[in-house]
């Protein structure tokens, strides 16, 4: 063993470090409405002496739909039996009714309790109908939230936003009008306001005007907004368009736009079929699918000509169309045998690369929060003075130098680090970044020649 003398030995080392980059979950948000109410089948129930017997139920009970000696079996008429109030089934005055002591089973629907009004990250499709309904509702119209989540967790998405519009105080929660809808889309934004930890693809399931505005605008300015940053809440809407939409209309209404947190997604006459369920349907299912596809890949990857499943259509774009549409800021879709893909996923924002492609979108929103994250994570609360300013640096460009090597930036340039000059507690960093783009197109240019001497 070498011999150190006592005493301190102090060592300056001043190294930037790696730094473990911060997870980026992105995830799509299903908004829309789901079943109000929940199906509760054959509960056990034993009869009482009185004429009143008690049913277990988490919330207010909306309505006995069946009574039987065994499960599955309704044997009782209706006329034999009432709801009353507390959740409990009165035999006064039944014709028919179980024997005393012995156990029969009722069907109910109950009030969907509150919590299922809260957004909530879900990677199993099965907790989200068990929490939201199944894929019909109890009114037999499709279930938006519970199919839209579905369909987005099979289409890739590794996890998936349910944000249930809260309706239960409409006349008819099953069946909103567009007034009640309007409230309880703005209502689910400011709910959106609370999560901070993801980027989001917005799908609100709503096409057209609800009442003074549509679901799509309801979200935009909020996207817009949340992803300053300063708010630190990257997020980007996926608009859904009216059936019967024609190409040459879904162009103006992105145009309208004409912004990198819109995305406004096209098939032939805005119908799509949904396996699994009867009918047509407006653009909202197959956003979801995309949004699952979307958050898919790897940071920056950008989607083109790839599977969207589950959806249907028949018919196709011309290509002068598809041109129309894509310069248009238009995402269209195709269909191919049996087999729907999107042709391209891209922003409202033409301008050029850096705005219309979602992938450097994604990279973009990406080094903002990995960036601004790792830097604050290990410098907050530190003195400011000229040596931070040079140790931020460096770790700056240490960030920027692995993000080439993960292939999510191409180059950097022009990183400046200063402490500002109205507010001292403020650090000011900037820079000029270079995604790594996604290749697109590929033009193949020859020439026949007869012969070659």
């Amino acid at each position: 063993m070498a011999f150190r003398p006592p005493g301190a030995v102090v060592d300056i080392v001043n190294d930037t470090g790696t730094i473990a980059p911060p997870l980026f979950e992105r995830y799509g948000v299903i908004i829309g409405v789901g079943d109000a109410y929940r199906i509760v089948r054959n509960q056990r129930v034993v009869r009482s002496a009185g004429s009143v017997d008690n049913l277990q139920s988490v919330s207010t009970i909306n309505e006995i739909s069946s009574v039987g000696d065994l499960p599955g079996i309704s044997n009782y008429a209706s006329s034999n039996y009432t709801l009353v109030a507390g959740n409990r089934i009165s035999w006064s005055g039944a014709a028919s009714s179980p024997t005393i002591g012995d156990s029969y089973y009722v069907t109910f629907t109950e009030t969907r309790p509150a919590s299922a009004y809260v957004p909530r990250l879900y990677f199993d499709e099965n907790l989200i109908y068990q929490d939201h309904g199944e894929g019909l509702m109890t009114s037999g119209a499709i279930n938006d939230v519970s199919v839209g989540g579905s369909l987005a967790l099979n289409a890739g998405g590794k996890g998936v936003i349910v944000a249930q519009l809260d309706l239960s105080g409409a006349t008819s929660p099953n069946n909103p009008t567009n007034n009640e809808l309007e409230t309880a889309f703005i209502a689910t934004r400011n709910l959106l306001n609370q999560i901070t930890d993801y980027k989001l693809f917005l799908v609100p399931m709503s096409s057209g005007t609800l009442n003074t505005t549509s679901a799509a605008n309801i979200f935009f300015n909020h996207a817009v907004l949340a992803s300053e940053p300063e708010n630190k809440q990257e997020r980007t809407v996926i608009a859904a368009l009216a059936t019967g939409t024609s190409y040459t209309a879904a162009a103006t209404f992105a145009q309208s736009y004409a912004h990198e947190r819109m995305v406004v997604p096209m098939v032939p006459n805005a119908t799509v079929g949904v396996t699994g369920y009867s009918g047509s349907y407006d653009m909202r299912f197959y956003n979801a699918a995309l949004s699952g596809l979307l958050t898919s890949g790897p940071i920056g990857q950008t989607f083109s000509d790839s599977i969207v499943p589950n959806i249907s259509f028949s018919t196709n774009f011309t290509p002068a169309e598809l041109q129309y549409m894509v310069a248009r800021g238009v995402s269209p879709a195709k269909v191919r045998g049996e087999v729907v893909r999107n042709v391209m996923s891209i922003t409202t924002d033409t301008t050029d690369a850096r705005t219309e492609s979602l992938g450097v979108q994604d990279i973009a929103d990406y080094v903002k929060k990995y960036w601004r994250e790792s830097v604050y994570a290990i410098y907050r609360n530190k003195r400011i003075n000229q040596n931070l300013i040079v140790q931020i640096r460096g770790s700056s460009v240490n960030i920027l130098e692995s993000l080439i090597r993960d292939e999510i930036i191409s180059d950097y340039r022009a990183i400046t680090v200063a402490q500002d000059t109205t507010e001292p507690r403020k650090v000011n960093i900037s820079g000029k970044i270079q995604p790594a783009y996604s290749l697109q197109w590929m033009d193949v240019n020859f020439v026949f020649v007869l012969t070659f001497t």
